[in-house]
């Protein structure tokens, strides 16, 4: 437990003595552009951001990493919602040189925002990326510094790439972006680079990668984040990451190696001729670069050994190849290097390049395995050692280095006093303990993998009998490595289809294709193509092995069979009554009377439901016959689906006709603007007159009648209408009741109100009208219903409610005045006047109202306008 304790605390030492933005290298190795950063390493990690806040703009890490032919940058976020964001990319391809764009008098770069640089960095590329919020990744640019302004080009134009994931809910994830050195004018010795997230025109940086401290001018903690002052500002960029392209010279100058290539540091003051600093790591296509510095003041002849695993297995003893009493916990070296200093020649005198084989150490002079060089002060001793191994050297180019440095005394037995990476075993004063080392220095290297992908596509997406599907696999090596034997399965659900076994060289692709037939297992089917199923080949990515592709089979088949089940178990019961439902919709149109303009339309609405009906008996005497079953379940849909496209169309036929008033029997649409008369008494239960209303367009005149009836009696209910000069005054009106008027009246209207009399029930509804013009000698009649549009309410207690729409053809033309009463009177001819809306004098003259003669006087008046 204490060793554990020990070591967490120089880790964190470590940590905390290595710049925050540059604490590891960038190195050499080609990367797979698909947005994932599986095949990215511990030495492409270049920088980090702190955490600013901001759900939609915080940036994580930056990689960098390059290969011959290109350069690749990746940006990883830590965003969590889709904000509307620019992502910025500045590069100083000669750092210190000034040349560049700086933004020094006022900060406005390519896209506008208020950014620079400074402390010697001159930026000659911008590239640029536009996150919307709604849409994702809108916009790109690579833009070069031309001394006076900017020139703009997409990524596409300079032979560069890129790809990404993220999405519209939680923003931008990962950006690899791939640019051909030629973009920079060729591949130089050195880069400087920077990424930032800013807002949109105006505004400044809200993260970076590398941090930089403009960040934190406002107050402590990057205070003011959503009130815009660090969104408004200005950003002068301080602290870039300088990434060295150039491969090391191996001269023991560190001129050409960096601080963030730095992996370990050693914290313990050692004594004066053996007082390690720190390790450094680099490495290329060819070789693995080790670094190691001290703070040595003194000259001493000790030696200075590096343990390095690579594989499994390996030393981890007690007594290592030069006899030092060194082991190793958790890890065995497979290699030792050790190199002694020669005090006399103030010089590194020579050393070993030693294997471990299993059961003991192999020696090799390190001069004829690595390539090293140091400087040696002859008072201060080693100041620092370098060294070039090539790969081969160690197996090959592998995917982790583990490794740790030390120095010991000059003598079998001794033991390490210092180490880099420090280790809680040493402690700088023991020379003769025994030390079981365990702090090394993980390196994670990618290796050049194959990057297999595959999607799956369809001619058609629907398998009927006579519709199979092709289906392509498309499978893609997108790798720098080729891919032998690969194996691709077709599913079907779980079940497997086909395989096949195919070679991809790298950057190659290939199309299977398979026939999807027609199958009695109706639905969607979910086709999987996997490639590599068993993971037998050890790709860059995993994560994409796998595409999907949704089949619908016998969906006309299966249409058809639900045709025929809803022709004999649904439509038998559906049909009948809504054909009556229809019926009683087209007979409601026809008694309404509209005007003879729409007597052809209202014709064909009944042509229609009578044919609906002939359709539908059709099919329903085939349902039941063999090989006539789907033509049968056909006509019967297509009569039920008439009725229904009918109902439709007479309802909108009766939406457009455009009655001011509704003419449905209620009268919940009228009020007191349209109230001309209202009675206080009636003449019986049955004969109870309410109020009266009226009301007019372009078209119409609308009349609605209320009663306050309570009995249902037969009886007839009569309106008179002058609306010009002339008209009947006699003493027998239309329906020879014996009524009279004191002005003349030009149209008459009667409805027969079929109540019961005596022994007689009657149907206690209105069975007769009609609409009767004055011709100035007699009356000319037309049934109502016919030329009106009516409706009532009422039964068991008689009339209750009267609407009746009149086109103003029914009475010439359109009058500028009319005057209207209305009665009740008795149901046979001779019969008079009982009441009168508005109430008339001559209903109250007599004891006999039923078979007085009246002549009424009392008229409402209403202006047409």
């Amino acid at each position: 437990m204490k060793r554990s304790v020990s070591l967490w605390i120089v880790f964190l030492m470590v940590l905390s003595l290595v710049p925050a933005a540059e604490f590891a290298s960038a190195l050499y190795g080609t990367k797979v552009i698909d947005g994932n950063l599986g095949d990215w390493g511990t030495l492409d990690l270049i920088g980090q951001a702190k955490d600013n806040g901001l759900a939609g703009a915080n940036l994580d890490k930056l990689y960098v990493a390059w290969d011959d032919q290109y350069l690749y940058i990746a940006v990883k976020t830590d965003n969590t919602q889709s904000w509307s964001i620019a992502y910025g990319i500045g590069i100083d391809v000669d750092p210190g040189s000034g040349n560049g764009y700086t933004g020094d008098s006022s900060p406005n770069d390519a896209w506008g925002r208020r950014i620079g640089f400074g402390n010697g960095y001159a930026i000659d590329y911008e590239i640029y990326f536009w996150w919307d919020w709604s849409n994702g990744m809108s916009a790109n640019n690579f833009i070069t510094w031309t001394g006076g302004g900017w020139d703009y080009k997409s990524l596409a134009d300079v032979g560069a790439n890129f790809a990404y994931t993220g999405d519209t809910s939680t923003g931008l994830q990962v950006l690899e972006i791939k640019i051909p050195w030629s973009a920079f004018g060729g591949k130089p010795n050195k880069l400087a680079l920077i990424t930032w997230a800013a807002g949109g025109d105006e505004s400044s940086a809200v993260s970076s990668v590398p941090w930089d401290a403009t960040l934190e001018s406002l107050d402590s903690p990057f205070a003011s984040w959503y009130s815009g002052d660090e969104w408004g500002d200005s950003d002068y960029f301080t602290e870039l990451a300088e990434v060295q392209i150039a491969p090391k010279t191996i001269d023991g100058d560190l001129g050409d190696w960096a601080s963030y290539e730095l992996v370990g540091v050693s914290t313990l003051k050692g004594p004066d001729g053996a007082d390690l600093d720190k390790l450094y790591v680099s490495y290329d296509d060819q070789y693995l670069y080790v670094a190691l510095t001290t703070n040595n003041t003194a000259n001493w002849g000790i030696v200075y050994g590096f343990g390095i695993d690579v594989k499994d297995g390996g030393y981890s003893g007690d007594t290592d190849a030069w006899g030092r009493k060194i082991g190793f916990i958790g890890r065995g070296v497979d290699y030792e290097i050790y190199f002694w200093m020669d005090t006399g020649n103030a010089k590194i005198g020579g050393g070993n390049f030693i294997t471990w084989n299993g059961q003991g150490w192999d020696f090799q002079d390190v001069g004829t395995v690595v390539t090293y060089d140091a400087q040696v002060d002859p008072n201060l001793g080693l100041q620092v050692l370098e060294m070039a191994i090539p790969w081969d050297a160690i197996g090959g180019r592998v995917s982790q280095v583990a490794i740790i440095a030390w120095v010991a005394g000059g003598f079998g037995g001794d033991s390490a006093v210092d180490t880099v990476p420090l280790d809680p075993e040493v402690d700088g004063s023991d020379w003769t303990d025994q030390d079981y080392l365990s702090s090394f220095a993980i390196i994670d290297i990618p290796i050049p993998k194959p990057e297999l992908t595959v999607s799956l596509s369809s001619n058609v997406l629907d398998v009927e009998q006579w519709q199979p599907a092709n289906i392509t696999i498309k499978v893609k090596n997108i790798g720098e490595v080729d891919a032998q034997n690969v194996t691709v399965h077709l599913y079907d659900g779980n079940d497997l289809l086909k395989s096949w076994v195919v070679n991809l060289s790298a950057h190659a692709e290939v199309n299977l294709t398979y026939l999807y037939s027609y199958s009695e297992a109706w639905g969607v089917h979910t086709l999987r193509a996997v490639v590599d199923p068993n993971n037998e080949i050890d790709e860059a990515n995993e994560d994409n092995n796998v595409a999907t592709l949704d089949i619908i089979v016998g969906q006309i088949a299966e249409r058809q069979n639900r045709l025929v089940r809803f022709g004999m178990y649904v439509w038998p019961r559906l049909y009948p009554a809504k054909y009556e439902e229809t019926k009683e919709m087209v007979e409601n149109l026809l008694s309404m009377g509209l005007p003879s303009k729409y007597e052809d339309i209202i014709k064909g609405f009944e042509l229609r439901l009578n044919e609906s009906l002939e359709l539908f008996n059709e099919g329903k005497s085939l349902i039941y016959e063999p090989h006539y079953e789907l033509r049968g379940a056909m006509k019967m849909f297509s009569a039920y689906s008439r009725l229904l496209r009918l109902q439709r169309e007479i309802k909108d036929f009766l939406e457009s006709l455009e009655f001011k008033k509704k003419i449905d029997g209620s009268l919940s649409d009228w009020d007191e603007t349209s109230l001309v008369a209202q009675n206080k008494a009636g003449a019986g239960a049955g004969a109870y007159l309410d109020a009266l209303y009226v009301d007019y367009d372009d078209e119409y005149i609308y009349i609605a009648l209320s009663t306050k009836n309570t009995e249902s009696w037969r009886i007839a209910y009569g309106f008179a209408f002058d609306y010009k000069d002339g008209g009947y005054t006699g003493d027998t009106d239309a329906w020879g009741r014996k009524i009279g008027f004191a002005r003349g009246v030009d149209a008459e209207i009667y409805l027969y109100w079929n109540g019961p009399f005596f022994d007689e029930p009657g149907t206690n509804t209105i069975t007769s009208a009609e609409f009767a013009i004055w011709s100035g000698t007699g009356w000319n009649y037309l049934p109502l219903f016919k030329n009106a549009s009516v409706k009532y309410t009422g039964g068991e207690k008689g009339l209750q409610t009267l609407e009746i729409a009149i086109p103003w053809e029914l009475f010439g033309e359109k009058p500028e005045k009319i005057y209207i009463v209305a009665w009740i009177t008795g149901a046979n001819a001779g019969d008079s006047a009982v009441t009168t809306i508005p109430d008339d004098p001559s209903v109250h003259d007599s004891d006999n109202e039923w078979g007085d003669a009246d002549v009424i006087s009392t008229f409402a008046e209403v202006y047409i306008e």
